[in-house]
């Protein structure tokens, strides 16, 4: 396993604008299921990656997943620098490609983008838009932000018998896999498997990059929601919610408690996860999630996705002939999904 260098988490993951998915925790993961990590930094101490690896089709090829991670101060926070230096090292290793998805506003990527020589590309992760909310707001300030009915709904804990505690163990995190396993099988979207999500899951919570609730009644978990916690930012990652679960309301007493453990935490931001990049179409497959998001209030955020540089533009064009495979592979070994 490669080391990450001394501190990396500290810039890469728990800096304003850091990611989970940049983590030593996240390329420990990686490594396990067949990558390579290297951890890279362009500058002192921002801009970094974490970039993985694999070979394929006997050519290299890297991602950065949810990356690189940037520097406060300015909207574009060296993004530049860092595409130029990442380009260069694709050039160096001559890798097929070398794929970023960065959480930057699509009108502040564009121009870096452009200049470094990264094009639009397939998505690893799934999503491009996002609802946040503003911690700094009082807790009174923040359920006024939320709708009507959403705060209807979450007064009815203490009614329909609803608790929530935090999850211990394996035996919590089976109980959330047959939980989430049940939420994509109805909802229909891809669950992976228990080995999978036992490797990710502990090993976020463990190194403190996680943590993970249930919303039960009589003592049965109905509901469940993990938040990985990213810079001042908490990200609502996975939820899953039970038939009982929904008679209860028990997401709305659940999400609303990681609200306000969020702001306990001194998070300063609360991503409530992906919401359809058009949210008035009914067919798009997050649109239930989404109305559901949309109660507790927020802005609406969207990101450029993900973008690729090529050094040979003949191979790479020749390679996206078979990109939807490619695409289908990289989720399935572990781009992770969202509820």
């Amino acid at each position: 396993m490669t080391a990450a260098p001394s501190g990396w988490d500290e810039v890469a993951v728990r800096a304003a604008r850091g990611h989970v998915l940049q983590s030593s925790a996240w390329g420990t993961i990686r490594e396990a299921q067949g990558w390579r990590a290297e951890y890279v930094r362009f500058g002192d101490p921002l801009p970094v990656a974490l970039v993985l690896w694999r070979t394929v089709l006997g050519q290299a090829m890297a991602y950065v997943p949810r990356g690189p991670v940037l520097a406060t101060g300015d909207p574009s926070g060296g993004l530049a620098a860092a595409l130029v230096a990442l380009a260069a090292l694709a050039r160096e290793r001559g890798a097929l490609f070398l794929k970023v998805d960065p959480e930057v506003a699509p009108e502040v990527a564009a121009p870096a983008f452009a200049a470094a020589g990264f094009r639009r590309a397939p998505d690893v992760q799934p999503v491009l838009a996002t609802l946040e909310l503003d911690l700094a707001l009082s807790e009174d300030a923040l359920l006024a932000g939320c709708d009507k009915d959403t705060r209807w709904s979450i007064r009815q804990e203490a009614k329909r018998g609803v608790s929530i505690r935090v999850a211990r163990g394996d035996a919590d995190l089976r109980s959330f896999h047959v939980l989430y396993a049940g939420t994509g099988a109805r909802a229909g979207f891809i669950t992976r498997t228990w080995a999978y999500y036992r490797l990710v899951w502990s090993t976020l919570i463990e190194a403190g990059l996680a943590t993970l609730r249930f919303a039960e009644v009589d003592g049965q978990a109905v509901a469940a929601a993990m938040i990985w916690h990213c810079g001042d930012r908490d990200l609502y990652m996975y939820g899953a919610t039970s038939d009982a679960g929904r008679r209860a309301l028990a997401a709305y007493a659940l999400q609303w408690e990681c609200i306000l453990a969020a702001r306990r935490r001194g998070a300063t931001r609360y991503d409530l996860g992906g919401v359809p990049l058009e949210p008035s179409r009914p067919d798009d497959p997050m649109h239930g999630p989404a109305l559901f998001k949309k109660g507790f209030g927020g802005r609406y955020l969207r990101f450029a996705g993900a973008h690729d540089v090529a050094p040979s533009a003949l191979a790479y064009r020749a390679y996206r002939t078979i990109a939807p495979i490619y695409t289908r592979a990289l989720q399935l070994r572990g781009g992770p999904g969202q509820r």
